[in-house]
């Protein structure tokens, strides 16, 4: 069945530490054309910087909800269960913190949605950039600047999307929204730190029945962090985070749906590449193909530490 009607969205976006960041976005969204946003859920994961007055300063200009939960280390996907508790419009759409968007990102959003059945996970895709200086981009703005893996591999306009075998492999938390009946609408907060419980909840998302749809023009610009916590944009070994958390998540991710070869497959193709670091004992990449079963082992190690740590 079609949503008929109006149809309203609830914004979450988790936050931490970059007020500055957030404040740009929340501009983007005081901006947007058309009457659809229900709700923006500011979904703070401990800030211990201003990152509550500067939401709160945009409570005149959206319907804003502020939530908070304790600095207990990166838990992205525990902050925005907290925004799925608290939403209240008929889709929910993820954002990052230290993105910019158009002003009509949500209503592209909305768009996809009443169009065909539902529920349904839309995609929009990401572009990166240096310059903080795009306060509102147009489309074409974007879509001129560096493009993420996603339109490698499905075109500029996710023309591939409907015929790939693995859609869920597309489901990104800088830029997707479900409607909010949708079944495994929650993630899982065993994944803690950076990677994949986005992932997870895209693959649950899909084996419950639910079509993954692209929507071209809701495209987001991200504003690249000169020490990013994304680990796939820190080639340094001295920046932070270290690949643990990713390599943690992905085994979690895999032995999670271990009933599924292509989890298992893509897992043990994408973690090849990195290696235990002696020095260190973080996990790097360092160029080549290596024994995956080692670092598969060790990373199972390191989860059941994490949840001894946790009991």
């Amino acid at each position: 069945m079609a949503i008929s009607g109006p149809v309203k969205a609830t914004v979450v976006i988790p936050t931490y530490k970059r007020s500055h960041r957030l404040a740009a976005l929340l501009e983007c969204l005081a901006r947007q054309d058309g009457d659809g946003l229900a709700q923006v859920i500011v979904c703070d994961d401990g800030s211990p910087d201003d990152t509550r007055d500067v939401a709160q300063s945009f409570a005149a200009k959206l319907p804003l909800v502020y939530r908070f939960q304790d600095d207990l280390g990166f838990r992205a996907g525990q902050a925005r269960n907290m925004g799925i508790a608290s939403a209240t419009g008929d889709v929910l759409i993820f954002v990052d913190d230290d993105v910019v968007v158009t002003r009509d990102f949500v209503s592209s959003h909305l768009e996809a949605h009443r169009n065909g059945t539902s529920p349904k996970v839309v995609i929009g895709f990401r572009h990166r950039t240096h310059d903080a200086g795009h306060e509102l981009p147009e489309l074409g703005e974007i879509e001129k600047l560096e493009p993420d893996d996603r339109i490698a591999v499905l075109g500029m306009n996710g023309d591939g999307l409907p015929t790939h075998e693995n859609p869920w492999l597309f489901v990104y938390s800088c830029n997707f929204s479900v409607t909010r009946s949708a079944p495994e609408l929650s993630f899982d907060e065993k994944f803690v730190g950076w990677g994949l419980e986005d992932t997870d909840i895209g693959y649950r998302l899909h084996r419950a029945g639910v079509p993954i749809v692209c929507a071209p023009r809701a495209r987001v610009l991200h504003i690249e962090d000169p020490a990013p916590r994304d680990p796939f944009r820190c080639e340094e070994r001295a920046l932070t985070p270290s690949y643990d958390t990713y390599v943690r998540n992905a085994v979690y991710f895999m032995d999670k749906h271990r009933e599924d070869t292509a989890v298992r497959d893509w897992v043990c193709k994408d973690l090849r590449w990195y290696i235990r670091d002696p020095e260190t004992g973080s996990f790097v990449k360092n160029g080549f193909a290596n024994d995956v079963s080692s670092v598969i082992e060790h990373s199972r190690a390191m989860f059941r530490e994490l949840g001894a740590e946790n009991a």
